[in-house]
């Protein structure tokens, strides 16, 4: 089967010379935006990173990693968030067991100068029928996740609603008021 180019140039600039530039121009201008559109669906939909996130196994009661992929993000707070949020979530594999309770919530991330600051809702303190470790090893455990995935981060610190866990909450006292009750 052989291509007839000058029958098919001719044809084109036929077309071309009959259809109004309006329609041609707008016809462009609709599938331009599309490729763009469909470029940018592309990349952002489909690229995700593989990290491994902890949790417990039923039997042995040691740690065993479980392959996540997450989708990702521009923002490296927001890739925590994901890698965080997985944990909360529980594993996939039957033998192995939640870390946190249900409902348990990333409030925020904050990266700063190599340190990861993560703060979770308050119901990751509760105890529940499907929870067998305390706060502190839950604690260990979100550590280790991410002190594995991102090993550039010198220090990672969790709190609780802002809190510190363990540590009595700080309350602020007015100096004023202190001096007239002494």
């Amino acid at each position: 089967m052989r291509i007839d180019w000058k029958y098919l140039r001719t044809a084109l600039v036929d077309f071309y010379r009959k259809t109004p530039k309006m329609v041609l121009l707008s016809g462009g201008l609709f599938l331009l935006s599309f490729f763009i559109s469909l470029g940018c669906f592309s990349l952002s939909q489909f690229s995700r990173e593989k990290h491994l996130v902890f949790f417990l196994e039923y039997r042995k009661g040691t740690l065993a990693g479980e392959v996540r992929s997450i989708p990702w993000k521009s923002s490296m707070e927001d890739r925590v968030r994901g890698l965080v949020e997985e944990l909360l979530w529980g594993p996939i594999d039957p033998r192995l067991q939640r870390v946190f309770p249900l409902g348990s919530q990333v409030q925020s991330i904050l990266i700063r100068k190599g340190s990861i600051y993560v703060d979770l809702s308050p119901d990751v303190l509760f105890a529940s029928e499907d929870i067998r470790v305390g706060w502190d090893e839950r604690f260990r455990i979100l550590r280790k996740t991410l002190g594995f995935n991102y090993p550039q981060f010198k220090q990672i610190f969790l709190t609780v609603n802002g809190q510190l866990p363990g540590i009595p909450p700080f309350l602020p006292q007015n100096p004023e008021k202190q001096k007239k009750i002494r």
